[in-house]
């Protein structure tokens, strides 16, 4: 009986534990595999006055319009060793084009691997996590940013590709919620690695 009153709470507690922890590990692992199946074009403006901020979005329409060649690919592995190999011509052309419409800073041009917050684009979300991105500097890179989807070709002009081509279900049906509690705690997970990640 005393046995009982101790084990039977106790089982109850694990339960209940074990039930909240199974789904959000399922969603960890899940938005795990998003990331490594995606490639975001990464935009920061040189500051957040109205004048950085309109030209970090024309020069967002620009490359959207003229690069598809130099940063698209069939597959993940191509997208990204295309925006690695003309990277000089991308950078080549933000600045021709910046210094077409009168701005006098730089960009600079890299293709790397970094962390983002849970962020919602069009109709889906995608969760926190540290994705291979084409990270496009404009001067001082103080401002706010601006991101979209390079691969699968989501947000190039020419795009007749979705998530759902590349994506499993258990991925689509996370990515395609709005917002839920799932992601937060995905991102506090993912946040809490990469701090430990720097702190090394």
């Amino acid at each position: 009986m005393k046995f009982n009153k101790i084990f039977i709470p106790l089982f109850l507690t694990f339960t209940i534990i074990l039930g909240i922890a199974q789904p959000v590990v399922a969603a960890v692992k899940t938005s795990e595999d998003i990331s490594n199946k995606v490639f975001r074009l990464h935009i920061l403006a040189n500051s957040n006055s109205t004048e950085d901020q309109n030209t970090k979005l024309m020069l967002k329409n620009f490359i959207l319009e003229n690069s598809e060649d130099v940063i698209g690919g069939k597959t993940l592995d191509e997208a990204i060793s295309n925006a690695k190999n003309n990277r000089k011509e991308i950078t080549e052309m933000c600045n021709e084009y910046l210094k077409s419409i009168g701005i006098d800073y730089k960009v600079v041009v890299s293709v790397v691997k970094e962390y983002f917050k849970t962020r919602v684009y069009d109709d889906f979300t995608l969760p926190a996590g540290k994705y291979n991105s084409l990270k496009i500097e404009l001067g001082e890179a103080k401002g706010h940013n601006w991101w979209c989807i390079v691969f699968p070709s989501v947000c190039l002009s020419a795009c007749t590709e979705s998530m759902n081509d590349y994506l499993s279900e258990d991925e689509m049906k996370l990515v395609s919620n709005t917002y839920s509690p799932k992601f937060k705690v995905v991102e506090i997970y993912e946040s809490a690695k990469e701090k430990i990640k720097n702190m090394r």
